[in-house]
């Protein structure tokens, strides 16, 4: 499969830090964040990853050109001058990613749990996504997501207000993605997966469905958890 990794953030929660370098070059356990993750691709069989870049563009395309030397899986790296959103920039790859299934990564989080199960169960349901999800009481800031009793998805809820101790399906940042769902988007405009491209689809009665993880993923998107992670790696 190809994958796409999420990476043209401005990165605006991290700003504090005073980082001079964008969200998926931050060093995590003595690497940039993004080398971990297409390490991880790689080892579970993608040949091709796409990333995005706007903020500290530059950046990422001269990592990419140090780490095409290096070996690894084929990286292509896609500017994107306006921010095109998480579904939009997507759309704008799909040239790159192919007419099959693939993979989804946002780049502000990194997992452990290979992607066979997941890949596997979106082959069987027949799903037009398949979105990574696990189970937490710790949902501000997140993307919910509520299922029925078949674990089809039929609702999303995008950074809501929830009473403390609630507990929900938080989404992961990792997704399988048929192509003709976001071809579905104009070219150029932005979308965003949670608020716009998954909403429209369930109300046009598409089968979008969940993976439940094992454990929660390391998300790096804030101070507080870029700091956790490189605690815990």
């Amino acid at each position: 499969m190809n994958a796409m990794v999420l990476a043209a953030g401005r990165g605006t929660r991290l700003a504090q830090l005073g980082l001079g370098v964008p969200k998926a070059l931050v060093e995590i356990g003595g690497e940039p964040l993004l080398a971990r993750q297409l390490r991880y691709l790689h080892a579970n069989g993608v040949r091709r990853v796409v990333v995005n870049a706007h903020h500290l563009s530059e950046a990422i395309e001269c990592f990419a050109r140090e780490y095409r030397s290096a070996g690894g899986p084929e990286l292509v790296v896609l500017v994107e001058p306006e921010l095109l959103g998480t579904a939009g920039g997507v759309r704008n790859a799909l040239a790159q990613l192919g007419e099959r299934a693939f993979i989804v990564l946002y780049g502000d989080v990194l997992f452990e749990e290979p992607l066979e199960p997941l890949v596997r169960a979106h082959r069987e349901r027949g799903a037009l996504a398949t979105l990574a999800v696990y189970e937490s009481d710790a949902l501000e800031g997140k993307g919910v997501i509520s299922v029925d009793a078949s674990g089809r998805i039929n609702g999303f809820v995008e950074h809501g207000d929830f009473a403390p101790g609630t507990r929900g399906l938080v989404n992961a940042g990792l997704y399988v993605v048929e192509p003709e769902l976001v071809a579905t988007l104009a070219p150029g405009v932005a979308s965003d997966f949670g608020h716009d491209l998954f909403p429209a689809a369930l109300a046009r009665g598409e089968l979008l469905a969940v993976h439940m993880l094992a454990a929660p993923v390391l998300d790096v998107g804030t101070p507080g958890d870029l700091e956790r992670a490189r605690v815990a790696l």
